[in-house]
């Protein structure tokens, strides 16, 4: 509970910085943060929450000013679902609903992954980023991206989050 109150503490000035528009037609509004993993295991990966916060806040900054840029597009609800393997391989993921164009997905997730990533010091660290799109409602629904469902599919039992992305990682 400590990481993810000190992480929230730290992004609270995204609204009061203006990374996250009030206005309704926003391009890009940040809604939550998500933690994907027990928070025990994620402070075993990581090197507290000032660098997963500085992370998360370039992550959104990158967005903001590339939705700036882009033609508006419908609105949106979902997640940038982002994983950080403990070489500083990432990966990430839009689980928009809609379903966003190409046009719209291969750039923004390109632009996402240009981001220099926090350290992670063994596995990987998964979370999410609830974000709506050009005026979208708030995503209710927990992420689940698409690439994910198919990996869990393949395996022949459950699979907790960081196995599934390490599996995706390893193209199994």
């Amino acid at each position: 509970m400590r990481l993810l109150l000190s992480v929230l503490l730290l992004l609270a000035g995204i609204v009061l910085a203006g990374i996250a528009p009030a206005s309704a037609a926003a391009p890009y509004t940040v809604d939550s943060i998500m933690l994907l993993q027990p928070q025990e295991a994620l402070q075993e990966r990581i090197d507290g929450a000032e660098p997963l916060a500085a992370y998360i806040k370039a992550l959104n900054a990158a967005a903001q000013e590339h939705l700036r840029q882009a033609a508006p597009g419908a609105p949106a609800s979902g997640y940038i679902v982002v994983a950080v393997r403990a070489d500083g391989a990432r990966k990430v993921w839009l689980d928009y609903a809609p379903a966003l164009p190409a046009a719209v997905s291969g750039p923004l997730r390109a632009a996402l992954e240009r981001v220099a990533p926090m350290r992670v010091r063994t596995g990987a660290a998964v979370f999410a980023i609830n974000a709506s799109l050009w005026g979208g409602a708030r995503a209710s629904a927990p992420p689940s991206p698409e690439e994910w469902r198919r990996a869990a599919g393949r395996a022949d039992q459950p699979v907790e989050v960081e196995d599934l992305v390490l599996r995706i990682f390893d193209g199994r």
